[in-house]
């Protein structure tokens, strides 16, 4: 035994493994790793310490890898180890990162053991075990440049291969096409088409995906797709690219229908509406992700009201997710709210149908939300987050909320309700979180939380004081009972804090909160200025001081220039703000709005259009630009999920006003 095994992985033990590089650990015993592959009980387990140690969360190749290649290959070749397709993902993850990457990241001797790889993979196409045959064609999809040698094999082998290969080699035929040479790429978009002929359904549906993606602007024929989602999805079961429940089947066969939006509209409308409550969820998902990218598919929005009071939980949860992203004040969806707020369904990983009502309720207006926002903010745990998930584009829609600030802001008109609930909850022993949360309300609501100034004033001894001193600054001169308080922390605005991000929030924030309760600029000029360039919020408040900021346009002229474009964001729009002259930053505020046209979405963008609808007289580029950006139906936002969508409303609202002003 021991013998064969030797031979099996003849030179492992010769490797010097403790020399070289890995992604993860580093110390782990590689050649006892390997030959656990061939024993039935410990395989699984190492196989997983192998894609740890040699891949773990991708981002580079590392010389590990590199030298384990031959043996993974030899693993995954033999009928003695029990593992091969969780051998084969290695390789295909290790492969698949090598063409992602900047060739830095990649380890010397990699493109010789690739090479040498996909001759060896392509003889597992005739595997006698079809997981084994599934496994290796979704790693040959990383072959880019032998595309023409992987397809004709696939074909070659056509005949031989079971019903659920045929489906993955269709897919990767398709994901290869635009790699292949004229030689082999016409004969092959002609198989492609006939297989859309195919008597097998959901083979036809898979050739139909795959010609899309070989021809990325060719209209797809909606009816194979939602023949195909509609039947049996059981054909797909062991399918390396397509298999799982039927709301993922489904949301993975829409996505992939990629910018054909108007094909993947009308497939979430046919599935929407299907018997199988799978389908259906897989639909509301599908459709998430279609109307977080474009504003287009407006279709969608009747048939989420349908699915909005669906009896199946999920479906009703993600269809009333997306109604409220889409809620403003005076929205049509107010009644189907009101209808959902004793709905407590809670399906896992999801919010409370319920919480997802209020939140509608309160974007739209709608006075009946108050009760349930009072009810919420009074709990020992809110049930809203407290912190806001904006996390950039993330992968599909992700079905949190908006968190208990993010909702409440718009909800100044019902203050005089809201603040007794509020108060109660801010005392100086407050969660921090929720104390932040509280607070950022009451900051948002500016003038309309008067009536909770002393209450604000008692929390600046605390920890609380920079976002306590924030709320006073933007309630500004009915708060100048605050006055004294706040000028007595003049001298140390950061005595008594521990913590060098209140430190830091502490020492801008009084000072800002000073002048706009006071009037008086100079305790705010001497402290702002020296932070120029250090933090863009010393930037944002200096620029409240307009005209009195006048002596540091010389240093704002500098940052304006600067790369980081949070800073040059906020210089450009002091300069404005100071020397009044739009000439002087509103070249650097249109520019990530004119990068909108070109598909880049910055976190500033929403803070350029604020600023630039503040001016009168802008340049008419500008204006063209604007208008430009309006007509363009994608989605104009950084972050993902709930965000790209109202982030969008909001800034098309803005920029609309903001032209139909001028253009008076």
């Amino acid at each position: 035994m021991l013998d064969s095994l030797s031979r099996m992985f003849d030179g492992l033990d010769h490797v010097p493994w403790h020399d070289l590089v890995y992604a993860y650990w580093g110390k782990a015993d590689m050649p006892s790793l390997f030959r656990a592959l061939l024993d039935e009980d410990e395989a699984f387990q190492a196989a997983d310490e192998l894609l740890n140690e040699l891949y773990h969360q991708g981002g580079f190749v590392c010389s590990a890898a590199v030298a384990a290649m031959p043996f993974l290959l030899e693993a995954a070749e033999s009928a003695r180890v029990p593992c091969r397709g969780e051998v084969l993902e290695i390789v295909g993850s290790l492969a698949l990162t090598a063409r992602e990457v900047a060739a830095r990241w990649i380890a010397d001797g990699w493109a010789e053991a690739w090479a040498e790889a996909v001759p060896r993979l392509l003889v597992l196409l005739d595997d006698g075990d079809p997981k084994v045959r599934r496994a290796a064609t979704s790693v040959l999809e990383e072959a880019v440049a032998w595309a023409d040698e992987v397809v004709a094999a696939i074909r070659r082998r056509w005949s031989a291969q079971d019903g659920v290969t045929r489906l993955d080699q269709v897919l990767v035929v398709g994901s290869l096409a635009r790699s292949l040479t004229a030689a082999t790429l016409p004969e092959t978009l002609l198989w492609l088409r006939e297989l859309t002929h195919d008597p097998d359904e959901q083979l036809r549906f898979a050739a139909a995906s795959a010609l899309k993606e070989a021809l990325p602007g060719r209209p797809i024929e909606v009816e194979p797709v939602v023949t195909a989602l509609s039947g049996d999805l059981s054909a797909w079961s062991g399918s390396e690219r397509f298999s799982g429940t039927p709301a993922l089947s489904v949301r993975w066969a829409i996505d992939r229908l990629g910018d054909d939006l108007d094909a993947r509209e009308e497939v979430c409308l046919a599935l929407i509406a299907h018997p199988d409550p799978g389908r259906r969820r897989g639909a509301v998902h599908a459709a998430a992700s279609l109307l977080s990218v474009s504003r287009r598919p407006r279709r969608l929005l009747p048939a989420l009201r349908e699915g909005a009071v669906d009896p199946d939980a999920e479906t009703r949860t993600g269809a009333l997710h997306l109604l409220a992203a889409h809620a403003q004040p005076g929205g049509q969806d107010a009644d189907l709210f009101a209808g959902r707020l004793d709905d407590q369904a809670n399906v896992s990983r999801l919010p409370v149908v319920a919480d997802v009502a209020v939140w509608g309720l309160a974007w739209s207006g709608d006075e009946r939300c108050v009760p349930e926002l009072a009810e919420r903010i009074g709990r020992e745990r809110p049930g809203l987050p407290l912190s806001s998930m904006r996390t950039g584009k993330t992968l599909g829609y992700p079905m949190w909320t908006p968190s208990l600030q993010e909702i409440l802001a718009p909800c100044s008109g019902w203050a005089q309700t809201l603040l007794p609930v509020i108060l109660r909850r801010l005392h100086p022993d407050v969660e921090t979180q929720l104390g932040r949360a509280l607070l950022q309300t009451l900051e948002a609501w500016g003038p309309s939380a008067a009536p909770a100034v002393s209450h604000i004033t008692g929390l600046l001894d605390g920890r609380l004081r920079h976002w306590a001193a924030e709320a006073l600054g933007a309630i500004g001169p009915d708060a100048a009972s605050a006055g004294p308080a706040l000028r007595d922390l003049l001298g140390d605005p950061e005595a008594g804090l521990d913590n060098s991000a209140f430190r830091s929030g502490a020492a801008v924030a009084v000072p800002w909160a000073y002048w706009r309760v006071t009037g008086d600029p100079e305790p705010a000029l001497r402290a702002l200025g020296p932070r120029l360039g250090e933090w863009h919020l010393a930037t944002r408040r200096l620029a409240d001081l307009g005209a009195h900021a006048s002596g540091h346009v010389s240093t704002l002229r500098l940052l304006a220039g600067a790369l980081e474009p949070w800073t040059a964001v906020e210089a450009a729009h002091a300069l404005i703000r100071i020397t009044g002259d739009i000439a002087e930053g509103g070249h650097v505020l249109i520019r990530p709005v004119a990068d909108l046209l070109e598909g880049k979405a910055m976190p500033v963008v929403r803070a350029c259009v604020r600023y630039l609808a503040g001016h009168e007289d802008l340049p008419g580029r500008y204006l063209s630009t604007m208008e430009a950006v309006l007509a363009d139906d994608r989605r104009h936002s950084w972050d993902g999920g709930w965000a790209a969508i109202h982030d969008d409303l909001e800034l098309r609202a803005v920029l609309q006003a903001t032209v139909e002003r001028a253009r008076l």
